[in-house]
């Protein structure tokens, strides 16, 4: 395999690009997030993007894609993705940070079976889980029509023109999973996902809503992952605790019903 970046074989399989969206607000997360990238899978098989504004990371393994001034995050993801000529990309959120070593061939595994199958997006975690098995391939399976996060940003393959054509530009990330669900049912592409107690690429979120998890900034620190406490602030104990409580989760049942989706 080549150095991180680098493409691999040649052919319609490996016709991939791992991509990051980001924005210049984010710069300080950007040498945690690289750095495990290169720490955990230093064979990545595909080409490297970074999805910004006007910052560029330096790296010469890494595309910086400098779209402009950030409008909205659907945006930005927009016009990353039309300067990106593959048929497929791995989509990674900027605080998704690498845990362990990346095991390639199985991650190409699943690409194969996405491209097989025709599907339009393969969730390469359980969250949620998928809903029906694949006879040939039970770790994985179909997420059905009107399911929950059916277009979760969860790491994925996506094939980059169903992508995009999900996009609304006006949208944040959150608009887009419930939104962009809805907007999924009316394709007649499969999208699919793996199965519960299955993962294929190790990582946590370091960030919710902006601010750093004191778990993940624990967890972290021993791979030699440090952030800039000057620049970005630490969720509170307190809100974590409301987000996990009983009541609020009742709260988000209650607005779920409302909006007329599961999730």
């Amino acid at each position: 395999m080549g150095a991180v970046g680098e493409p691999a074989a040649q052919g319609p399989l490996a016709d991939v690009s791992a991509v990051v969206v980001s924005h210049d607000g984010c710069a300080d997360i950007w040498p945690g997030c690289f750095g495990l990238i290169t720490q955990f899978w230093p064979d990545l098989p595909y080409p490297l993007y970074l999805i910004s504004n006007h910052l560029t990371f330096p790296d010469e393994r890494i595309n910086t894609l400098c779209v402009g001034d950030d409008r909205s995050w659907s945006d930005t993801l927009a016009r990353g993705l039309e300067r990106i000529s593959s048929r497929y990309v791995l989509l990674v959120l900027d605080d998704f940070f690498l845990t362990a070593p990346v095991d390639t061939a199985l991650v190409r595994r699943m690409h194969e079976a996405m491209v097989a199958k025709g599907a339009a997006y393969m969730r390469l975690v359980p969250n949620p889980a998928a809903d029906e098995p694949c006879p040939d391939m039970p770790v994985i399976g179909t997420i059905k029509k009107g399911a929950a996060y059916r277009a979760s940003l969860q790491m994925a393959f996506w094939r980059r023109d169903a992508l995009i054509d999900l996009l609304r530009r006006e949208e944040s990330a959150w608009d887009f999973e419930i939104k962009a669900s809805r907007r999924s049912d009316a394709m007649q592409e499969a999208f699919l996902g793996v199965r519960d107690g299955f993962s294929v690429i190790p990582y946590r979120h370091v960030l919710r809503r902006g601010k750093l998890l004191p778990d993940a900034v624990r967890f972290f620190a021993p791979l030699g992952v440090s952030f800039d406490f000057s620049k970005r602030q630490l969720e509170s104990t307190l809100n974590l605790r409301w987000q996990a409580s009983a009541v609020r989760r009742h709260l988000g049942s209650a607005w779920r019903s409302v909006i007329g989706r599961s999730l």
